[in-house]
């Protein structure tokens, strides 16, 4: 199988599973499916399945589940570089020894010697694929009760609150895989200056192949609103360099289904799975979060998630993000930063492609037209 095809089959997640499970947990692989990442966080250099597991000789059905994320050795740094599998897993141990932040400790192989790829597998769950969904198949399927849906909001919440006040930097921009002390290239110790050259980067990208990203874009009011919020300092109001997530979104977090369909034992809403999807995140401004957006169709809004959510988020010990209107134009530029790095990721139209990765760049588009009109007048004052 070719490093192109960025798959495995079956027969190489059995060699992983055999290989770095425990002795005394020997499994054999029921099912291997592919979890299509339809978030913001999607980007063509990895790729996740959910394994289903069964004890060798067992007629039962699936009751345990591992994930498998695989990665190429090298990535493909584009205008917006995509962090490394090892660097992926470096940062989920900051995460899990910094907060409370229910990760478990996942192993890491580079060696390449069971398969062409670096990977990631996570310890044994008891669940299988059955019995979890992804939170936006949750919400819409209507499932989930209203206290179920505040308590994971207030639960989301409160990891991002513990995310960014217990794991912090003392510069900004890409994460490095060693501990130096000396920020690399692309970082700094102005968010404003970080942040922008970024921008500015996506920018100048898509603009030179508009076409191909299926956009226009009024470029010379985009940067004479930039240069505007430059120069009432509109980011420069971020005073400790934070981890942030940046894509993650709801379609990194995994569900149990309520009882009778899989996992009697846990209450329908219970947070199953966090998905290792952190290939974008980096040191920054908390309220880049795309969890701070709110809702997709209010984009332009910059009116911000949910009052359980940060209610939670102030709990969890983040601070007040979204408080003052310059506070609330800033988030619309961190939307149009988000949808330039989705429309990047997602790349230019191809054929074959399935229609929810059709939706994804429709929306990244439509999210630059709605937040660019609205950055016409949004205050930075």
């Amino acid at each position: 199988m070719s490093e192109g095809d960025l798959s495995i089959d079956l027969d190489q997640a059995q060699r992983i599973i055999e290989a770095h499970l425990p002795s005394e947990h020997r499994y054999a692989i029921a099912n291997l499916i592919v979890l299509q990442n339809q978030g913001y966080s999607h980007t063509p250099d990895s790729k996740t399945y959910v394994v289903d597991l069964l004890k060798p000789g067992s007629t039962a059905a699936p009751t345990s589940s591992c994930f498998l994320t695989i990665a190429r050795p090298s990535t493909n740094t584009g205008t917006y570089p995509q962090n490394t599998l090892p660097l992926v897993a470096n940062l989920l141990t900051l995460i899990r020894t910094s907060t409370a932040i229910p990760i478990r400790e996942s192993t890491l192989d580079t060696s390449l010697s069971l398969i062409p790829f670096h990977f990631l597998l996570s310890p044994p769950s008891p669940f299988p694929s059955t019995s979890i969904v992804s939170l936006p198949v949750a919400r819409a399927s209507g499932g989930l009760s209203e206290k179920a849906q505040l308590s994971i909001d207030l639960l989301l919440g409160a990891f991002l609150g513990q995310l960014h006040n217990g794991v912090q930097n003392d510069w900004y921009g890409f994460p490095m895989l060693d501990n130096t002390t000396t920020p690399p290239k692309d970082t700094g110790y102005s968010w404003q200056e970080t942040f922008t050259g970024l921008l500015e980067g996506l920018l100048e990208h898509v603009e030179t192949d508009e076409a191909a990203y299926g956009v226009s874009l009024p470029y010379v009011d985009i940067r004479r609103y930039l240069s505007r919020a430059i120069g009432s300092f509109l980011f420069d109001d971020v005073e400790v360099p934070s981890l942030v997530w940046f894509t993650g979104s709801e379609h990194d977090i995994y569900i149990t289904l309520p009882s009778g369909t899989g996992m009697a034992s846990a209450e329908p809403g219970t947070i199953a799975a966090i998905l290792p999807n952190v290939a974008h995140a980096l040191w920054g401004d908390p309220l880049l979060e795309a969890f701070m957006m709110g809702p997709p169709d209010r984009v332009g809004e910059g009116a911000g998630p949910s009052k359980a959510f940060m209610e939670g988020y102030v709990g969890g010990g983040g601070g007040p993000v979204l408080v003052f209107g310059r506070q609330k134009t800033k988030r619309i530029w961190y939307s149009v930063f988000l949808a330039l790095v989705v429309l990047t990721k997602y790349g230019p139209a191809a054929d074959g492609e399935e229609a929810w990765v059709q939706e994804k760049r429709k929306w990244a588009r439509e999210a630059l037209d709605t937040c660019v009109s609205a950055l016409k007048e949004a205050p930075c004052y």
